[in-house]
This record gives C-alpha cells, structure tokens and sequence, in this order.
C-alpha cells in the first residue's frame, strides 16, 4: 500500500515547490548580480536564463577552478528535470490526486503536448535535494570556500561530500580535473 496521502497533503506539495524554486532563483540571481558589479544582466530573466547566466559566471570567473567549473557544470544540468517539473506544474497543470489504493498521490502536467506526473514519494525525494541547492550555489559562486578544508578544494573526500550531500558524482573517471 502507498502512503496515504491526502489531497491537501498533495496540493500543498505546489506552494512546497514554487517556495524551493523561489530560493534557488534568488540564490542565483544574487551570485549573477555580484558577477555583473550588482546588476541583474537583461539576459537573465526567468529561472532557466538565471541559472544559465549563474554557471556562465562560474565558468569565466579568471580564478575559477577545474573543480569550481565541474561543479557549476554539474549541478546546473542536475536541476534541469527538477526545473522541468516546476514549468510543467506552472504552466501546464491538469491533476492533483490524491492516494487511493495502491495509487500514489500525483500531480500531473501537460506541457507541449507531453503528458508526465510525479507522485508524493517523488516530490519529497526531489524537495530534500532542492533545499540544499542554494547553500550549494553560494559555496560554489564564493572563492572563500577554497581556503584549508573548505569544500571547493579537490580532495577524494570533498568530491565523495558534494556526492553524498548533492548528488554530484564527480568521482567517476570521467569527471577527471586533470583534463
């Protein structure tokens, strides 16, 4: 049996998400506006512009890192299903369900005439790793973090925290720094 979950409870799950996607943007925005001598580019307007322009200044930053620009790299492609999900649920919502059974509580979209759902147990898993993307932003944006035992030094171990703490897997031999 799935959890049984109310339709409130699923509902709620949209004010949930629009707050996670509300913190990331603001994160980004205000790393992009430090980047740009305290101004928003023009360029960066909506979310996907914002994160585009945040890992565009990551990557010509003149002291930026091969460990810094993976990073940058990485969790900005991470976020793109997350944030397809948001536009989806934003702009192309048809259901909310509650559990019934052994149906799960969904929220489902049509978007460009794609049909796709996500269930609660999906949502929570997403949710616990959207909070931690704007802390992750700002240790990523800041060259402070690079001083002794800080986690933008390239160490196994700070690879295996961004790995367990974010979900990016930087220690396949393909993510290699020594590019």
């Amino acid at each position: 049996m799935v959890n049984e979950v109310s339709f409130e409870q699923i509902r709620g799950s949209l004010g949930s998400l629009l707050l996670l996607w509300s913190a990331i943007e603001r994160a980004a925005r205000e790393e992009v506006a430090r980047a740009h001598d305290g101004q928003l580019p023009k360029s960066a307007h909506g979310i996907a512009a914002v994160l585009n322009a945040w890992e565009a200044a990551v990557l010509a930053r003149k002291d930026a890192s091969p460990l810094r620009i993976l990073l940058a790299s990485t969790l900005r492609a991470q976020l793109q299903d997350p944030l397809d999900i948001r536009n989806g649920v934003c702009h192309g919502l048809v259901g909310i369900s509650a559990a019934f059974g052994n149906r799960p509580a969904t929220l489902t979209w049509e978007l460009n005439g794609v049909k796709r759902s996500i269930n609660w147990d999906e949502l929570q898993t997403d949710f616990s790793w959207l909070s931690k993307v704007p802390f992750g932003i700002g240790i990523i944006s800041n060259s402070h973090q690079e001083s002794s035992g800080g986690r933008m030094t390239d160490t196994h171990e700070n690879r295996e925290w961004w790995r367990d703490e974010y979900g990016l897997d930087l220690l396949e031999p393909k993510w290699s720094v020594s590019l």
